[in-house]
């Protein structure tokens, strides 16, 4: 028994060291009346950003001239290899009662470079309650689906309800966890490697429609992937941290 606890604090004290090593690039809580310029920045091809805040939320803003314009773009300042970003949004309505997919932007550049993430909610159009990856590599190339990696989410996900998202990388590796924003325990979606290895830096983004409309909030980036919170149990997150140490070395 006592070599159990000599083990467990062991390794709680490690994973203190570890957390403390860590950084926190990025929180927006979005509370103050209008963007802030220090955290985000439109396309330099495009003369606003599509957003605005609302009632302590980030609302991404139905736009003309489609997914493809420069003006449908939103950018982080700050860049990234590493990480682990988590943050709730609300899908909404389009201008036909549809659930609005929420479009994520990582490893991003202003020259249309980047990983993006699309969740449809179930009450959406297209393909339904999934996420979908995609590839673009600069102005010139349209986006290209990664189809194999469609991934129906684990639980029924409609507009108009908050829910927590966590997305992490480490190398070329990703992994996605979602849940509602209520529940104690984030679940995982999927993980895919990019075994190409096409966008090593970058930051994150959203991405605007003509009829997509969503929110934000509680957003916040870390260097590091193991760092966002997915409510593990004490036990199962030491066992966690043992495997990442192990898999470090």
């Amino acid at each position: 028994m006592l070599s159990r606890f000599y083990v467990i604090f062991c390794a709680f004290f490690f994973l203190l060291i570890t957390i403390s090593e860590s950084e926190l690039l990025m929180f927006d809580d979005f509370e103050e009346a209008k963007i802030n310029r220090n955290n985000w920045t439109h396309g330099v091809q495009a003369n606003k950003i599509s957003w605005k805040t609302k009632n302590g939320h980030l609302e991404i803003l139905p736009i003309g001239g489609g997914a493809g314009g420069a003006a449908a773009f939103g950018y982080g300042l700050v860049e990234f290899e590493k990480f682990g970003l988590q943050f709730d949004f609300q899908p909404l309505h389009d201008d036909f009662g549809n659930g609005s997919w929420t479009g994520i932007l990582f490893r991003a550049s202003q020259d249309f470079k980047f990983y993006q993430l699309y969740i449809t909610p179930e009450d959406g159009i297209g393909t339904k309650n999934y996420a979908r990856w995609y590839i673009r590599n600069g102005e010139e190339n349209t986006w290209k689906e990664l189809r194999d990696l469609r991934t129906k989410l684990p639980f029924s996900l409609i507009s108009k309800q908050w829910y927590t998202l966590t997305l992490t990388g480490k190398n070329f590796k990703f992994e996605l966890y979602l849940k509602k924003k209520e529940d104690p325990i984030s679940q995982k979606v999927m993980d895919w490697t990019d075994a190409k290895s096409v966008h090593r830096k970058g930051t994150i983004g959203f991405i605007a429609d003509n009829s997509r409309h969503y929110y934000i909030d509680n957003l916040r980036l870390f260097d590091r992937p193991d760092e966002v919170n997915l409510s593990i149990e004490p036990i199962d997150r030491i066992t966690t941290f043992w495997g990442k140490l192990k898999g470090d070395n």
